[in-house]
């Protein structure tokens, strides 16, 4: 029986067999195009993703970024004067704009498969570089007319399952608000419009888990941080304690 297995296991892994399945999967590509999200000209290999692009965008986020420094907008803490810490797991290149634009807009979640190991890592760095022994982990909610355009939540979708042992999860504490007309989307808005349109969006929900441990707030893009300023000031407003952010991508000023 082991001699078979052991012949099994040589036909299965011997150049000839390795030869017909890169045929057989341009063969299939042929049939049903998989283009790289990213590139658009070589096929994709996983989570939509060609073998290049995967390459550059795993370099990209080789390093966990402290990027509070980079938004003007975000809450300064009372007694200190510092502003809320936001850990990023990369800078908003190119690169990463676009497959962000792809996964948020253009129904490509299974990008959202190449972003969880990599949240993953950046909040296990930002609960051992923050020493807490327990976090509350809480996403920023998509609006009505996000939900609406996109039919899912990109911060959501992008978390990894199950989140690092020392955060609980909590995606039913923070809400927005319901407006009658609300864009999907800051693309394209100023620094002011940002502030104006965040500072009344979100609320607290009227049954949700008392404040107990300190809370991380996850995000896509960091900006301006307005958006985390108002989810900060709502959540203390009802007595928790935000503690940092942890976002996908931070955006550099260009001065």
């Amino acid at each position: 029986m082991s001699s078979l297995l052991q012949a099994v296991d040589r036909l299965a892994t011997s150049p000839a067999a390795r030869t017909i399945t890169r045929a057989w999967q341009g063969m299939s590509n042929l049939l049903i195009p998989n283009p790289c999200v990213l590139c658009a000209w070589d096929d994709a290999v996983q989570y939509q993703l060609c073998a290049r692009c995967t390459a550059l965008l795993k370099e990209q986020h080789a390093q966990v970024v402290q990027a509070q420094d980079f938004a003007d907008s975000l809450p300064l803490n009372t007694v200190t004067g510092m502003a809320l810490p936001v850990f990023a797991s990369s800078f908003y290149t190119p690169e990463m704009s676009k497959l962000l634009l792809r996964f948020k807009d253009h129904q490509r979640v299974n990008a959202a498969g190449f972003l969880r190991p990599i949240v993953y890592r950046t909040l296990q760095h930002a609960a051992d570089t923050l020493g807490y022994p327990y976090y509350r982990l809480v996403p920023i909610p998509a609006s009505g007319a996000s939900m609406r355009k996109r039919g899912y939540n990109p911060v959501t979708a992008m978390l990894p399952r199950p989140v690092p042992p020392t955060m609980l999860y909590d995606a039913g504490t923070l809400k927005t608000r319901w407006q009658l007309y609300n864009r999907s989307s800051h693309a394209g808005t100023g620094v002011q419009s940002r502030r104006d349109s965040s500072r009344k969006k979100f609320r607290v929900a009227l049954r949700h888990n008392p404040a107990a441990e300190p809370v991380i707030l996850v995000d896509d893009v960091l900006t301006t941080g307005a958006t985390l300023a108002a989810a900060t000031r709502t959540l203390e407003s009802a007595g928790f304690d935000v503690v940092a952010a942890v976002v996908v991508a931070t955006v550099v000023p260009r001065n």
